[in-house]
């Protein structure tokens, strides 16, 4: 049966070049989905404690800290109904915190920060939906939090903070190396929808960390990392005769 709507959602993800060495982490608990028929993927889990060595080879080592509680995720689609069909993706984190920092060794065992995300109730949504009469289809996307907090050396060492609902793509933080956007969206959209995307999708990021040759205690990192990502789409289908 041919898919129609997709959805899809994961607690965090990430792709980050320190010096050279690459690590990918994630996507991590991710559900997704495709219907008709209708599904509903969901994943819960209680914790996560991870740190991650990322310049292992050198004497100072750059690491990551990731830890979240309470994450649910969804995607679900109830099916065809009487005239449209939907999808959506929800990824939901009671906490999560994201700590960059740089140990100098065993000698100086005291860690210089670089970036500390920490968040709570955070949410992240995206959905799709076609009506089949005019053949019209829609995507949107929603964040949210509770409480967030951004500091470290990679912001300037400000304090920065943020509650509520997020607008579409609010730069929270913006520098030529680092930038940090609250519920970004980004559509994809035909001919660039392809390799097993169905259709137009909107993929929505809670947190959206992009970091652009940003030197930390001597070290330089590129790469990305999402809090809290949601995707949906609907496939393109030929108007009725």
């Amino acid at each position: 049966m041919t898919e129609l709507v997709s959805s899809s959602a994961d607690s965090f993800a990430g792709n980050l070049d320190a010096d050279g060495f690459t690590t990918a982490i994630g996507p991590f608990a991710l559900v997704s989905g495709a219907a008709p028929p209708a599904y509903d993927d969901t994943s819960r889990i209680g914790s996560f404690d991870g740190t991650y060595d990322l310049t292992s080879a050198e004497a100072n080592t750059l690491s990551l800290t990731m830890q979240a509680t309470h994450m649910v995720n969804t995607a679900e689609s109830a099916g065809i109904g009487v005239d449209e069909i939907g999808a959506s993706g929800a990824a939901d984190l009671g906490s999560a915190s994201f700590v960059l920092a740089d140990s100098p060794g065993p000698m100086l065992p005291l860690s210089i920060l670089g970036l500390s995300v920490e968040a709570t109730g955070i949410h992240s949504g995206s959905d799709s939906s076609f009506t089949f009469g005019p053949n019209e289809g829609f995507l949107s996307g929603d964040a949210s939090f509770h409480s967030l907090t951004v500091t470290g050396e990679l912001v300037g060492d400000k304090t920065l903070t943020f509650s509520g609902d997020a607008k579409k793509d609010t730069v929270l933080y913006s520098s030529p190396t680092v930038t940090i956007t609250l519920d970004e969206q980004t559509k994809l959209l035909p001919p660039a929808a392809t390799s097993g995307i169905i259709g137009p999708t909107i993929t929505t990021d809670a947190i959206d960390i992009r970091l652009n040759h940003a030197t930390f205690a001597g070290q330089t990192i590129t790469g990305d990392f999402d809090i809290g990502q949601s995707s949906a789409s609907y496939a393109l289908m030929p108007p009725h005769a």
